[in-house]
């Protein structure tokens, strides 16, 4: 983290910036700053609530500009968009203070742990929606599940391969989540969406 002498700006990146950019200040009035540590306090219990609201937030208003661009309200979908853009900036910078954010193999490390912690939730996520009726919310959480596997093996994989730096296409089942890697398949082997419910990410 960097702070400005001038303005006093915090910078949360890692990296330092050329310049403050609130101030504009040259580099050289960027300093080192360090957060005194919050592991175990409140201020960090409130950092991760935050984190989570946020992020809640940031995808509430995502789904709902898109119910509102369905409806032909384009100009709510785009404060929805904006609004779902700001707490997207919260809960990084949320993150970021918490520490969360390290280099690229830790962070790919660190995602394969959750994943595969994620992926033995569900299971009982499963049955209790089986056992209360819920069939369709079972078939969702089994999509997440089947799915979550994959984003497992494909952090694996990038680990494997990080610096070979390969350049590879991935592909987003917009029905289930399924992750494509290389080649778009002709349907999803989780859901059986067809391949024109898959997109592609740049």
């Amino acid at each position: 983290m960097w702070k400005c002498t001038n303005c006093h700006h915090l910078e949360l990146s890692t990296d330092k910036p050329r310049q403050c950019p609130v101030c504009g200040a040259e580099a050289d009035k960027l300093v080192p700053h360090e957060i005194p540590g919050i592991k175990g306090t409140k201020t960090s219990r409130n950092l991760r609530t935050g984190f989570i609201a946020e992020s809640q937030a940031h995808l509430r208003n995502l789904a709902f500009a898109m119910k509102a661009e369905q409806e032909g309200h384009a100009q709510v979908a785009r404060l929805f968009r904006a609004i779902a853009e700001a707490e997207a900036v919260h809960a990084f910078n949320h993150l970021r203070l918490l520490g969360a954010v390290s280099g690229t193999q830790e962070n790919l490390e660190n995602a394969f742990e959750k994943e595969n912690l994620a992926s033995t939730t569900y299971p009982q996520f499963i049955r209790e929606a089986n056992e209360e009726g819920n069939t369709s919310v079972s078939t969702v959480f089994s999509y997440s599940r089947d799915v979550e596997k994959g984003h497992a093996k494909l952090y694996k994989k990038a680990l494997a391969h990080m610096m070979a730096e390969e350049d590879v296409d991935y592909y987003v089942c917009q029905v289930c989540g399924y992750v494509a890697d290389g080649v778009l398949p002709d349907e999803c082997p989780i859901c059986g969406a067809p391949h024109e419910k898959f997109r592609k990410v740049v």
